[in-house]
């Protein structure tokens, strides 16, 4: 049985450690001047407490609108987010802010360089949601790969015989091309190559030097990889330059049984290329998190398809992840507000020297 974790006179840390708090602390936080926290979003309230913890007096909005968050933003020392849009407006609008933590690895939604240009740190928690993510990937690959939802739906309509149409395929010595091989996507090769024995290949843009890993061949080129595997798996984070980077000439590139994982962000794909290639035949199917516009608008083609899984944007949305972003979100505030340097700060380099 798992040990309860201790609550009283503890703080959590980000990575599943926890340090007590002595009287001394204890004494020393309440004559501090309270640091006002703006939490954009609803957190999980493990991370509410580390920054209680810290002598920090917290705000989550009711609403997102301008009106209600410059007004509060104008009062932070720090500003934790989630997926809200953290643009030039609001940093200009903080005269105070140290620190802005984002609950989660993606960054896109921050304007790193205008936060830099004011000595503000942005902080991520890189390793939080990365196996949450992992899984949810490799769940889409074997659901899809055996009909899962398919043989679902028709079991519960009555169909007993669709076992004998819904024949599936073994992932089993299948080629898995990675595109993006960092937290999330290392994990994702080592679950499919070491846990279900497929042969892995990657491409990385960022990565000179190869991956390191025993288990995974580089290849040599994007359109190289996008030929040769049986199931593409997306894990880069989403910059301008790859907007549409899986496009109808990308995915013309791939093998008619070929399935296309998207667990990173939706502006990678082009998913009215992708439905039309879908529809036609010309792949297999689709595992989709992400979208370009979220929520999506309207009733969205690829719904129509029997040969794609969507979820909304839910696959870091298990409660040990969401523990970990939160508090590790809330870690990089203390850090900071105390004097300390952060641990991921992803716009360092962006600071004038």
């Amino acid at each position: 049985m798992a040990k309860k974790r201790r609550r009283h006179g503890y703080r959590a840390v980000y990575g599943g450690l926890y340090t007590k708090i002595s009287i001394r602390d204890r004494e020393k936080r309440q004559t501090m001047k309270p640091f006002n926290i703006l939490v954009m979003q609803h957190i999980h309230s493990e991370g509410l407490e580390v920054l209680r913890q810290a002598n920090c007096r917290i705000t989550i909005p009711d609403r997102l609108d301008r009106e209600t968050v410059l007004p509060l933003a104008r009062e932070a020392d720090a500003i934790l987010v989630r997926t809200a849009a953290i643009d030039r407006t609001l940093i200009e609008s903080a005269p105070n802010c140290k620190v802005v933590a984002r609950h989660g690895a993606g960054i896109d939604q921050i304007d790193q360089k205008a936060a830099a240009e004011r000595g503000i740190f942005v902080c991520n928690t890189p390793h939080a949601n990365s196996n949450s993510v992992a899984e949810h990937a490799v769940g889409m690959m074997i659901a899809l790969s055996h009909h899962m939802l398919k043989g679902d739906r028709a079991l519960r309509q009555g169909d007993f015989d669709a076992r004998n149409r819904y024949i599936g395929t073994e992932l089993l010595g299948k080629t898995l091309g990675i595109i993006g091989l960092g937290n999330i996507g290392k994990r994702v090769a080592r679950k499919c190559a070491l846990g279900m024995e497929m042969n892995v290949i990657a491409y990385d843009p960022f990565l000179e030097d190869g991956s390191g890993l025993g288990y995974v061949r580089m290849s040599d080129s994007f359109d190289a990889l996008m030929a040769e595997s049986d199931i593409v798996s997306l894990h880069v984070p989403y910059v301008p330059q790859f907007h549409n980077l899986i496009d109808r000439r990308a995915l013309s590139l791939m093998k008619p049984g070929a399935l296309l994982i998207n667990c990173a962000r939706g502006g990678l794909v082009d998913e009215q290329a992708l439905y039309e290639l879908l529809k036609e035949g010309k792949l297999a199917a689709a595992g989709l998190d992400v979208f370009e516009h979220e929520p999506p608008i309207g009733r969205h083609p690829l719904w129509e398809l029997d040969n794609v899984i969507v979820t909304p944007h839910m696959s870091a949305h298990t409660e040990d992840a969401l523990i970990a972003m939160a508090v590790g979100a809330a870690e990089e505030i203390v850090r900071v507000l105390r004097n300390e340097q952060p641990l991921y700060c992803v716009n360092r380099h962006l600071f004038q020297s």
